[in-house]
């Protein structure tokens, strides 16, 4: 028995109806609509059959409404039996409830034959007066309601003359479609050029509109939407298109097929226009708030920097703040904040001290109020250029009366502050105690003074040194000069008057210093000028033929110890070029250089494009007085001396000054 039950009620020996559509979603889907409306039709004929029979006692035969309800039951079953298998292959399930159908149907057939003669017989004088009766009162509500409808049928006129929208009602089942005059008149027709067929309608729609048009349409007939809705263009007579909004409501039967649909035109082409305007400008405003956005985002972050630039900012002037207190209140000399009118408006603890006063007495009283007359006009005068901007600051020694009546001597100094817009705000004074030290410097002027004196003493008695020096040696240069006219041998007369060279450049140094501002130190950039043109002038050398280029930092300036043994090298230098770096048909260049770094290192270069130098020249081991002399004095600076002789002649020495 198990066994059988199991086979009856299984789904695994068959394969699901929906397979014989193909489970293509249009068919299965009508048949599924189809056989769930029939059913529930089925179902709902016999409880309307049962409330009849139950209201209605007096009717014979009730029973056989009850074995037509159970008849049209099971055929609802089977119906709903049928949406079930398209999924579920329970045919053997099927087949039963199909059997019980067709033997209630049987039954009920066969039942049905001898009552047909009883039923005819039915009718009776009672019933048919009643009927008649009945049937009056009918045709009275019938005359009623066709008044009512005429009613209707005015007002519906009405509406459709007076309503701007165009309406139409559509036959369903003919095809037929009655078209108002606003319809027509929406599209540039008159009431005889449209005839009242689906055609006219659809014919109309724009192509690119018609598919979703339609499609809409079948949504509502499907009971997918509550209403149809839709919004496309239609063409008119004069072949323009106009923007349309169509609505429309359907009615179905008991069935649940459509057979009427009626709705309304309303023209939204201005409408449209305006939304195509308004989307349009929504472009170009959303174009604009993006661009807008980057600006904003690329504000923002630079705001962002500012803001934490200025977090950072006020962080520093609380800080600031904190130590200005902090230096205002504990300085250790007296600070004020001082009105333009010259009111106390905030002073610190050290300059109540320094003139005894109180905070609050100081605030009662004005700068001129203690400061000694013969002080204020100077004062005042400052004060008025510095609120001209005349000058920024000013700086003065000045007497203040005491509360004791005492006086006290101050270094005063003082700046403005100033608005943004530039107007005077208040004055800040830094006021410091000088009286001990105005009195020492009374003691250290005639101190001074006396120093001053003794300084002119000894500078007069240096610059009378450096002249006897220097005539000395003059006199020492006339003497050789003198003495080479007794000198018959040419190598003597030469080595005369190199010494005689030597010691002018000597005494040209020391006439410098005599001339010199500074009688520690000469300008050896100018004296280097005065050196190379007396050579120049004592070997009468053709300054055509021979140019001489000097580079020389300016504001060299050397003392005597470190002068005269460079200014010997040099005058050796150029003397060996003037003497012997230039043929008589060679025209050349003399390079003097000097330069000092910011390590007080001096590198001196004396150069020229002449003949050059022998091969194995090596001036530690030449005889010549010159270049002995040029190697001690180098040791005698700590310098170091390097000389190349390829093409021209080139002396490059390095010292530090002292």
């Amino acid at each position: 028995m198990m066994e059988f039950l199991n086979n009856f009620f299984s789904t695994s020996q068959f394969i699901p109806h929906g397979h014989c559509y193909l489970w293509k979603p249009e068919l299965v889907w009508l048949h599924l609509v189809s056989d769930v409306l029939i059913g529930l039709a089925y179902y709902s004929i016999p409880v309307m059959l049962v409330y009849f029979v139950r209201k209605r006692r007096d009717i014979p035969f009730g029973w056989m409404f009850l074995m037509f309800g159970t008849f049209i039951i099971a055929c609802g079953t089977t119906h709903l039996m049928d949406v079930w298998t398209l999924w579920y292959p329970t045919y053997w399930l099927s087949g039963l409830i199909k059997a019980i159908t067709a033997f209630v149907s049987v039954l009920t057939a066969i039942e049905l034959v001898p009552l047909i003669p009883q039923a005819l017989a039915l009718p009776s004088p009672a019933q048919l007066e009643t009927a008649n009766s009945q049937l009056a009162k009918e045709i009275t509500e019938r005359i009623r309601t066709e008044e009512v409808l005429r009613e209707s049928e005015q007002r519906w006129q009405l509406a459709l003359r007076g309503n701007n929208d165009g309406i139409w009602d559509w036959n369903v089942k003919t095809n037929e479609v009655f078209f108002s005059a606003r319809w027509k008149e929406m599209l540039g027709y008159e009431d005889h050029e449209i005839s009242n067929h689906l055609d006219e309608r659809l014919t109309r729609v724009h192509p690119d509109d018609l598919n979703w048009v339609t499609q809409a349409v079948q949504d509502h007939f499907a009971q997918k939407t509550p209403f149809y809705i839709a919004e496309y263009r239609v063409i008119c007579k004069d072949r323009t298109y106009k923007w349309i909004l169509d609505r429309g409501q359907a009615l179905w039967d008991e069935n649940g097929n459509v057979v009427r649909m009626a709705g309304s035109h309303t023209d939204i082409t201005g409408r449209k226009q305006v939304e195509e305007a308004l989307s349009s400008l929504l472009y170009q405003l959303e174009n604009k708030v993006e661009q807008r956005t980057a600006e904003l985002k690329t504000i923002n972050q630079s705001l962002q920097a500012e803001i934490t630039e200025r977090q950072r900012i006020e962080q520093a002037l609380r800080e600031s703040e904190q130590r200005f207190r902090a230096a205002f209140h504990q300085a250790a000399v007296g600070i004020a904040h001082v009105d333009i009118d010259g009111r106390w408006l905030l002073v610190n603890q050290r300059l109540c001290d320094i003139v005894g006063y109180t905070l609050e007495e100081l605030q009662l009283l004005t700068f001129q109020d203690i400061t000694h007359p013969d002080d204020l006009n100077a004062d005042l005068k400052y004060v008025d250029q510095v609120l001209a901007d005349k000058i920024q600051t000013y700086s003065m020694e000045k007497r203040y009366f005491c509360k004791d009546s005492s006086i006290v001597w101050v270094n005063l100094t003082v700046s403005l502050m100033r608005e943004p817009s530039g107007e005077p705000k208040y004055f800040i004074a830094v006021v410091e105690d000088i009286t001990e030290r105005q009195a020492a410097q009374r003691d250290r002027k005639q101190w001074e003074e006396q120093i001053k004196a003794s300084l002119l003493e000894k500078e007069v008695l240096l610059k009378e040194i450096y002249h006897r020096v220097k005539n000395n040696l003059q006199v020492i240069s006339s003497l050789l000069s003198l003495q080479s006219a007794y000198i018959k041998d040419k190598d003597d007369l030469v080595i005369f008057k190199q010494s005689q060279q030597r010691i002018a450049s000597m005494a040209l140094v020391h006439e410098k210093l005599y001339q010199s501002q500074d009688l520690a130190k000469i300008d050896f950039g100018e004296y280097i000028r005065d050196l190379v043109a007396s050579l120049f002038s004592a070997y009468e050398v053709d300054e055509d033929a021979i140019a001489l280029t000097i580079n020389i930092d300016e504001q060299l300036f050397l003392g005597l110890d470190t002068a005269i043994p460079c200014s010997l090298i040099i005058h050796e230098l150029v003397s060996n070029s003037l003497k012997y770096a230039f043929t008589t048909d060679i025209n050349g260049t003399i390079y003097i250089g000097i330069q000092k770094n910011h390590d007080h290192q001096v590198t001196l270069v004396v150069s020229d494009n002449g003949i050059g130098l022998p091969s194995n020249f090596n001036f530690k081991n030449m005889a010549s007085l010159g270049w002995q002399l040029v190697d001690a004095l180098t040791n005698q600076l700590g310098g170091n001396l390097h000389i190349t002789g390829a093409s021209g002649v080139e002396c490059h020495m390095v010292f530090t000054l002292g």
